[in-house]
């Protein structure tokens, strides 16, 4: 098939089985690439009786269809499998240069099942594949990983990922850390691979794949890249990254402080990207092939949380480490954020979870006899630093943590102030400001999920007129229709391995598309291939043991805030969810997708399935 190389590799870990499987090419056509594809193939090899920590629970990575193809900020990959934190379909987005990498090693994606009986790394060369012992990285943290790596895999460029200690200690949000320390972080892969005893893929690749227009490709992909160059928010995300949104989050109230009870943090300004452009900055990496280039490398040179050059906070691990627990101390979430990399943690899980152990001996609820000793004070970085020391070994009162907020709610009684939807902890955007952000947290596939769909960045100007996905009230409840619109969108741009940064005009993601594949879309087959992936995460999830009723938010993000932007403001759930129950054709009690609906939508291999 234009487009792809036309094969997945698979590998069986238990018996050291290496085999090429050509691809699906009716699964290709119908769900292109990424998280459409990776859910089609898992779909096929799990069900409810799949333990998420077992051997049978296989990892299926999958390149976007236009992955390393040269489109600019086309370098997304995804990773899938029944999530260990939540028990559903479990599944994380990741950029740097790996699946560019795998796509030019001659593979579109890679199935890993079984498990070793002792730790291994994969090597994937153009013309060798090898299951190597890992036994001498078994234990360290993900950057002495790498190097080690970097010493024995032969080729120039060979690009890797691996776990933490996290993931070894099978901590249910474990996440996989990429070469460039990018990380595929929700759900918790990392636990799942190392469940696998399988510490590390690395891959050498130097081939290429057929288009269908190449002449035509590279000069749609030379127009997106002027425009994207010179995009305004561009400039802004490479001048100041992703913590340039904590300005904006402050005006509009969707910044989350003191664990989701407090609405205003003006001091939370010193952590933004405009404070790290004038402080610790050192200088901005990009992933492949894109020119906005937000990821911050920082250097923090003196005091106790000096840090060697390295990656920088984002966004998320900014609210997560700083406004969520009140700490105002830029180097301090440097630090933390430094550390859920080296013991491969999802910052955001990792960060909720922290908060809401402050939050819970704030309420009294849990005391230092809990905490082995640790007095756990709003503000207080260092508590948080021995925390994520405990999370990442399992260890004391953060193996406790280390479960999530769901388990933590549960063992404490306080299950209305877990912030988690399906068992997923809750992003950094609070709902109460952005209603729209509410219905997506809550109707996601995987669980709370600012990604799918993202509707914040819509309100906030970085929306997709081509779409009519436009700014509005932002407290609105007549979201259900746009949500669906962005949900769909994001799942067709997810599965073109789409950074969601680039702004890139429908028609130019088009021309790209079919340049590459032959594919020729509109408009409407963009949000109909969209509704596709969407819903078939949703029966997946639903085969899993989702249902409706966990299709909502919880208690604490329904109680009104006293101070901030979004002051005496609550979502209204239940209007949007029933509007949105109608446009999605979902049973209101098991919220399974109708057989007429997914049938209209090509799918009668899922409709008539009764697994």
């Amino acid at each position: 098939m234009n487009g792809y190389t036309g094969e997945v590799l698979t590998v069986d870990l238990s018996t050291g089985e290496i085999a090429s499987q050509p691809l699906n090419e009716p699964y290709a056509r119908q769900y292109l690439g990424g998280s459409g594809l990776a859910c089609r193939y898992l779909y096929d090899l799990i069900d409810r009786s799949t333990i998420p920590l077992g051997p049978d629970n296989p990892l299926v990575f999958m390149n976007g269809l236009l992955t390393g193809s040269g489109a600019p900020a086309a370098a997304r990959w995804v990773v899938a499998a029944r999530s260990p934190l939540t028990g559903i379909y479990g599944e994380s987005n990741c950029g740097g240069f790996f699946g560019a990498e795998l796509r030019l090693a001659g593979y579109d994606g890679l199935i890993v099942k079984g498990r070793s009986a002792s730790p291994v790394y994969l090597y994937i060369g153009t013309d060798q594949l090898e299951i190597r012992a890992a036994d001498h990285l078994w234990g360290k943290d993900t950057h002495s990983t790498r190097k080690i790596l970097e010493s024995e895999c032969p080729g120039k460029p060979t690009r890797s990922i691996c776990i933490g200690q996290a993931g070894e200690r099978l901590v249910p949000y474990g996440a996989i850390i990429s070469h460039e320390r990018a990380a595929a972080g929700r759900t918790g892969m990392g636990a799942v691979m190392g469940s696998k005893n399988l510490k590390a893929i690395a891959v050498h690749g130097g081939s290429r794949w057929p288009l269908a227009n190449a002449t035509k490709f590279r000069s749609a992909s030379r127009q997106s890249l002027k425009g994207l160059r010179d995009a305004l928010i561009s400039q802004v995300f490479r001048d100041f990254g992703t913590a340039s949104n904590v300005d904006s989050g402050i005006a509009f109230g969707s910044l989350p402080s003191r664990y989701y009870t407090q609405g205003d943090f003006p001091q939370a300004t010193v952590l933004s990207g405009v404070t790290m452009a004038e402080t610790i900055l050192t200088g901005s990496k990009g992933c492949f092939g894109c020119p906005i280039r937000c990821k911050r490398v920082v250097s923090v040179r003196e005091g106790s949380h000096a840090l060697p050059e390295g990656e920088g906070p984002e966004y998320e691990a900014v609210a997560a480490w700083g406004s969520m627990l009140l700490v105002d101390d830029l180097a301090a979430v440097s630090y933390l954020n430094r550390l859920c990399n080296l013991y491969g943690l999802d910052t955001i899980s990792a960060g909720v979870s922290v908060s809401f152990a402050y939050y819970l001996y704030d309420q009294r609820v849990i005391t230092a006899a809990d905490t082995g000793g640790l007095a756990l004070h709003w503000g207080d970085a260092e508590a948080a630093i021995a925390l994520l020391h405990q999370i990442g070994r399992k260890q004391g009162f953060g193996a406790i943590l280390a479960e999530g907020v769901r388990a933590m709610g549960e063992r404490y009684d306080r299950s209305g102030d877990a912030a988690h939807v399906k068992g997923l902890e809750v992003p950094m955007h609070d709902p109460r400001a952005f209603t729209a952000m509410g219905l997506i947290y809550a109707t996601s596939p995987r669980g709370a999920c600012h990604n799918r769909g993202d509707y914040h960045t819509v309100e906030i100007g970085m929306g997709n007129p081509d779409l009519e996905l436009v700014p509005g009230d932002q407290f609105g409840s007549d979201k259900a229709q746009p949500v669906v619109t962005a949900q769909n969108w994001r799942a067709f741009t997810d599965s073109l391995g789409l950074c969601h940064f680039a702004i890139i005009p429908l028609q130019e993601v088009l021309d790209m598309t079919e340049a590459a594949s032959g594919f020729h879309l509109n408009a409407d087959d963009v949000l109909l291939t969209g509704e596709r992936i969407f819903q078939l995460q949703r029966v997946l999830s639903c085969r899993l043991g989702s249902s409706a009723g966990e299709d909502r938010l919880p208690d604490i993000l329904l109680r009104p805030l006293s101070d901030g932007a979004a002051k005496g403001r609550v979502p209204d759930m239940e209007s949007m969810l029933g509007e949105y129950y109608t446009l999605r054709d979902w049973d209101a009690v098991s919220g399974k997708p109708s057989l007429e609906r997914l049938t209209s939508l090509g799918m009668e291999d899922i409709a008539t399935d009764t697994r």
